[in-house]
C-alpha cells in the first residue's frame, strides 16, 4: 500500500493552509481526505457492495467522519462537483485494486455519488477550509 503523507495541518473538517497554497491544491488535498475517508469505510466492511451500495453510505459516513457541522459554509467555495471518477481512481490505488472504480462510483447508490463542495477562507495569515459531501 502507498503511504501518503499529508504536509498540511488538519483538525476535523477544517484544513488550516499556508497563504501560499493554490486552490487546486486545497481542492486536491481535500479530495485526497475525502477519498482517503471513504476508503476506511470501504475497508471496513468485508464485502463494500453489502454494506456501502446506498444512501446509506451518508449516514455510515457521517457516523465515522461527522463532517458535516451543520453550519452554513462561510467564505469563498471554490469547488462544486461530483468527483467520482477522481474519489474511485485514488481508492482504487490506495486498495491496491482490491476495490474496483465502479464499487466506489455506485456505493452511494447508483447515480448518487455526492457533490463535493469545498469553501475557503483567507484571513492574510492562512487560508482555512471546509468541505461538506451531499446529494
Amino acid at each position: 500500500m502507498k503511504i501518503i503523507r499529508q504536509k498540511l495541518f488538519s483538525v476535523g473538517g477544517l484544513y488550516r493552509f499556508p497563504p501560499s497554497i493554490t486552490d487546486r491544491e486545497i481542492i486536491d488535498h481535500i479530495l485526497s481526505d475525502f477519498a482517503l475517508k471513504l476508503y476506511g469505510i470501504l475497508k471496513f466492511y468485508a464485502d463494500p457492495k453489502i454494506g456501502c451500495h446506498s444512501l446509506n453510505t451518508y449516514q455510515i459516513f457521517d457516523n465515522f467522519w461527522k463532517i458535516d457541522d451543520g453550519e452554513n459554509k462561510e467564505g469563498e467555495e471554490i469547488y462544486s462537483e461530483i468527483p467520482s471518477q477522481i474519489i474511485a481512481s485514488k481508492i482504487e490505488e490506495l486498495s491496491e485494486g482490491k476495490i474496483k472504480g465502479d464499487e466506489v462510483t455506485s456505493c452511494f447508490g447508483g447515480g448518487e455519488f455526492p457533490i463535493v463542495k469545498i469553501w475557503k477562507e483567507d484571513d492574510g495569515n492562512e487560508i482555512c477550509a471546509t468541505y461538506d459531501i451531499m446529494r
